[in-house]
């Protein structure tokens, strides 16, 4: 089954990030796209060096977040399956976040059309969450529960780390 297939099956929690091929060329290939996406994202946002900064904060806090929960449970050898996942999730994301951006920055606040995105966006993130969840579950062997709070967790953590270094981004 191609890549491609099988991120949407994990996307559909059909499938874990250990249906992935272990291969530290696709994690790189998945990582660059990552943030090649996310950049494109929040470019309708920002200007592209503040979206590069931001895509790289990311990133890292992707990597450091998933290399320390891994190696508290001692699931190391995890780490490329399970970032590798969660970048070809997050790439996903950005393409299906991409024309919410759009229009949520091209639409005056009081129309309704921004109301819509704005729900539709929630949507997004809620599904992100659980499905970052449903990774770290299989990657880590928690329960849905413990899972989930780790993806908040993250969520917080990464939103954190940007309002910190990049203020108002």
């Amino acid at each position: 089954m191609p890549v491609a297939l099988r991120i949407l099956a994990i996307m559909f929690l059909k499938a874990g990030p250990q249906q992935l091929p272990y291969s530290r060329s696709l994690f790189a290939t998945l990582t660059f796209l990552y943030l090649v996406s996310g950049v494109l994202v929040l470019n309708t946002a920002m200007n592209t060096g503040q979206a590069v900064a931001n895509m790289m904060l990311d990133t890292m806090v992707l990597f450091a977040f998933s290399y320390f929960c891994l190696s508290l449970l001692t699931f190391k050898a995890r780490f490329v399956q399970m970032v590798s996942a969660l970048a070809g999730i997050g790439i996903v994301y950005h393409l299906l976040a991409w024309p919410l951006f759009i229009l949520i920055h091209d639409v005056q606040a009081q129309e309704q059309g921004v109301k819509i995105s704005a729900l539709l966006m929630l949507s997004l993130i809620s599904w992100q969450v659980l499905v970052f969840a449903h990774v770290f579950r299989h990657a880590m062997q928690l329960s849905m529960g413990r899972a989930i709070a780790l993806s908040f967790g993250y969520l917080f953590l990464s939103m954190a780390a940007a309002e910190i270094l990049f203020p108002g981004s």
